[in-house]
């Protein structure tokens, strides 16, 4: 199968299981918020920030270097493996030790049980993610998505009964930890079975992934913090229950992003990887990658911010309208995060983390201050701060990354981060015509 196939089907399949999982997410929250108290949302948000940012040292940037390497042996994939699982366990023993101060920090003791319980998820998806990768990078998405698919809705059904059954946050915690559990063992069986495993592990092997990789963990460490430090501030500063409700609506306002760019950029990496030599092509299709995301997302975050009121009462009932107003300015904010977004997969294909790294360096003494200050006037504020932030580096991040990497002229940038309407038009004139007698 030919690159442009490999691409298309990888294309179906993503879409598909994308799609059903962001849905099942919705689901779940949705039904969740019925039955679980705000502050149960704020213990989660403030569990899954530290898990979340483990995850980036756990992962060491090595399936970046999987991806953008092209030619790796047997015995390189099974150094990495047994490297990222050794460094798994003692994240999680580092993490078990920190729990208790953290729960103190935020004065919420219920942390230093919910912490360790989901940090068990860090050495679950070690035994899986690389031959997950590998697929990806394989572009053989199809049992990604199979597996994806399967274990999405069983999750949302185990959480709906705990959550029936008076488990709080915890009916949160163990549908999740379950999810972790099912898919990776799947990608276990199914890549021991397809791709093996040696019990081999050299040190100096892994050197050249982890050389790529190490500016990937650092920027995307800083990118994390440059991403949820208002999670961090807010549930320090305001507490759990109105970080609960902005944690609502960012989930909301996260979905047509988690269900869109994915779809595009677990194939963009890979396929834009095959043009790391060809500066005009890879200018071509990072331009066109662009584009495509703006004209499907600019739309719909134009659309949340209209009927914000309408689709927090749909999904959340009508308990949850004071952050309607957080919806409609977390949506702008993320017309611009959405149009950022295919950088890393352009980072990816050049190999040049060090240029993101040092780009979010610049982000990391931006955002936390916008956020801070905003926190001392109101959780309003903060969204706005976070949205002002965004629209003043938009025309630096052309400059200091995009251009950097593939020359392109601030004119061409800006038009390509603008949708393409006559789609939609060429849409209608079609729909039009075809149920004309």
């Amino acid at each position: 199968m030919n690159i442009k196939k490999e691409a298309i089907a990888g294309l179906k399949w993503t879409t598909v299981s994308t799609v059903i999982l962001s849905l099942a997410a919705i689901i779940k929250i949705s039904l969740l918020a019925r039955y679980l108290d705000k502050s149960d949302f704020g213990l989660m948000a403030l569990v899954m920030f530290v898990l979340d940012f483990m995850n980036l040292f756990m992962d060491m940037g090595i399936t970046t270097a999987i991806i953008h390497k092209q030619f790796i042996t047997k015995n390189e994939y099974s150094s990495l493996y047994w490297l990222n699982f050794m460094f798994s366990l003692i994240l999680f023993i580092i993490i078990w030790f920190l729990s208790s101060r953290i729960a103190s920090f935020y004065n919420e003791r219920e942390l230093g049980i919910l912490i360790p319980i989901m940090a068990s998820s860090l050495i679950i998806s070690a035994v899986g993610r690389q031959f997950k990768t590998i697929r990806q990078k394989d572009m053989k998405f199809k049992t990604i998505s199979i597996v994806d698919i399967a274990t999405a809705p069983a999750s949302v059904i185990l959480a709906v009964y705990l959550a029936l059954n008076n488990y709080g946050v915890y009916a949160l915690v163990y549908s999740a930890l379950f999810q972790y559990i099912t898919s990776n063992i799947v990608f276990l069986i199914v890549g021991l079975n397809d791709i093996g495993l040696n019990f081999h592990f050299s040190f100096r092997e892994t050197i050249p992934f982890l050389k790529i990789g190490m500016y990937q963990v650092g920027g995307q460490v800083i990118n994390y913090f440059n991403r949820d430090i208002d999670t961090l501030i807010i549930g320090k500063l305001l507490g759990t229950e109105i970080l609960g409700g902005y944690s609502l609506a960012k989930q909301l306002v996260f979905k047509p992003v988690q269900i869109i760019n994915p779809i595009v950029t677990k194939i963009a990496g890979p396929l834009l990887a095959n043009f790391q030599k060809d500066k005009v092509a890879l200018k071509y299709y990072y331009l066109k990658l662009l584009n495509m995301v703006a004209t499907i997302n600019i739309p719909i975050y134009i659309f949340m911010a209209i009927f914000a009121s309408f689709i927090v009462r749909i999904l959340y009932g009508t308990g949850f309208q004071n952050i309607v107003s957080l919806v409609q300015i977390l949506s702008i904010y993320m017309i611009f995060r959405a149009i950022g977004n295919p950088i890393g997969s352009l980072v990816t294909a050049t190999g040049r983390t060090d240029i993101e790294f040092y780009w979010n360096m610049i982000i990391l003494i931006i955002t936390p201050i916008a956020v801070y200050l905003g926190s001392f006037i109101s959780i309003e504020a903060v969204a706005l701060s976070l949205l002002c932030s965004m629209i003043v580096m938009f025309i630096p991040s052309w400059k200091f990354l995009v251009n950097k990497l593939i020359s392109v002229s601030l004119g061409s940038y800006i038009k390509s981060s603008l949708p393409n309407f006559k789609i939609y038009i060429d849409y209608v004139k079609n729909t039009v015509n075809s149920n004309k007698f």
